[in-house]
């Protein structure tokens, strides 16, 4: 839980967070449209988020893939 913690903080505050990514991925060939975290950088993620990354590109660091985890962070949001 306290790895939880971390990283909705870390995501809530950081200015180096976008966590209300939408990317229509079925129109590249993906079975549907994905909710995603994107990290600008990897300096000063907690580790905690940095296990669940996926490689970024060019203009970001790291991502994540994760509806649900998503979800919950929109929900933490609209109560602070």
């Amino acid at each position: 839980m306290a790895e939880k913690a971390e990283a909705f903080e870390y995501i809530l505050t950081s200015s180096n967070v976008d966590f209300n990514v939408h990317e229509d991925n079925q129109n590249q060939g993906a079975w549907g449209p994905e909710e995603r975290i994107h990290f600008r950088t990897l300096v000063g993620v907690p580790e905690c988020l940095k296990r669940l990354m996926t490689a970024g590109n060019g203009s970001l660091g790291g991502r994540i893939n994760c509806k649900d985890f998503c979800e919950e962070l929109r929900e933490e949001a609209k109560h602070r």
